[in-house]
C-alpha cells in the first residue's frame, strides 16, 4: 500500500517531531518527565492550592496522568495536597519542591524565554498567529472527524 503524504503535512510533522525531540533532551537532561513538567508549570501559572482538575485543563493533559504525576510529586515531597470542600484537594508546593522548581524548572523556563527573546517582536507574532489559526482550524476538523465516527 502506498500513501502520498502532502509536502506540506511532513513539514509540519517533522517540525513538531523535533521540537518534541529537543524537549525531550532539555528535560532528560535535568530527569523530569514530561508530564511532571507540564503539573509543575500548571502549578506555577494557576498558582498554589490549585485543583487537579485545573491541573488537567491548564496543562492539556488527561485526568489520569495528571493523577499519577501529583502523586509521583507527592510521593517524592515536592508538593502536598490539603483537603478543601469534599472532595478536593488543594495542591502546595512544599520547601523541597521550591528548591526543585529552582534547580530543575527555572533553568527550562529561562531557557525558552531566550529562544523566544531571539525572535524580533514581529517573528513572535507571526508564529502566535498562524499557531493558533492553525490549532484552532484543527479542533474544528478533530471534533467534526469524531462526530462522523460515533
Amino acid at each position: 500500500m502506498e500513501i502520498e503524504i502532502n509536502e506540506r503535512l511532513k513539514q509540519l510533522n517533522g517540525m513538531l517531531c523535533e521540537i518534541d525531540s529537543l524537549y525531550q533532551a532539555l528535560l532528560s537532561a535535568k530527569n523530569i518527565s514530561d508530564s511532571e513538567f507540564v503539573v509543575i508549570i500548571a502549578i506555577l501559572s494557576l498558582g498554589e492550592g490549585c485543583l487537579q482538575k485545573d491541573i488537567a485543563n491548564n496543562g492539556y493533559i488527561n485526568k489520569k496522568t495528571t493523577n499519577s504525576t501529583i502523586k509521583k510529586l507527592e510521593k517524592n515531597g515536592l508538593i502536598t495536597l490539603k483537603a478543601g470542600k469534599y472532595p478536593n484537594m488543594h495542591i502546595y508546593l512544599t520547601s523541597l519542591g521550591i528548591k526543585h522548581i529552582k534547580n530543575n524548572i527555572l533553568p527550562v523556563i529561562e531557557l525558552e524565554d531566550k529562544v523566544l527573546n531571539s525572535m524580533s517582536e514581529d517573528e513572535f507574532e507571526r508564529l502566535i498567529i498562524g499557531s493558533s489559526k492553525y490549532i484552532g482550524i484543527f479542533k474544528d476538523h478533530v471534533a467534526n472527524f469524531i462526530i462522523r465516527e460515533r
